[in-house]
């Protein structure tokens, strides 16, 4: 599955959507390409959101569905783009070390590789 998200830290409750859509896939048995723009490169930056403080009513917190599909090596790629981060000011070193930075062309890639994309 591909999974396009724009929701960051700003908005708790989505932000933890497509990491829920995500095991949805990984208990399908399927591998799981996020592409994070916008709001949402925060995510792949430890040092910018606290991603166990993220959640939904009901739902895990982002951490915990990330630990998920990391265990289960459900995460194939999770790619920040790179324009979106530095203009909120973050860095390659920012980067989680699953996180890394890409662009247009690897959005179109992961989407051209995947039957399904969802976006958030």
């Amino acid at each position: 599955m591909h999974i396009l998200t724009t929701v960051g830290p700003d908005n708790a409750t989505n932000a933890v959507l497509p990491f829920i859509a995500g095991k949805g896939a990984m208990s399908r048995g399927e591998a799981v390409a996020m592409f994070a723009m916008q709001e949402a490169t925060y995510l792949g930056a430890p040092s910018h959101a606290d991603l166990s403080e993220l959640k939904a009513p009901g739902l895990p917190t982002v951490q915990e569905a990330l630990d998920a599909l990391q265990e289960n090596e459900a995460l194939a790629e999770f790619i920040v783009c790179q324009p979106c981060a530095e203009a909120r000011g973050i860095t390659e070193a920012d980067l989680a070390p699953w996180a890394t930075f890409g662009g247009a062309g690897d959005l179109a890639r992961q989407a051209a590789a995947h039957d399904t994309t969802m976006t958030f």
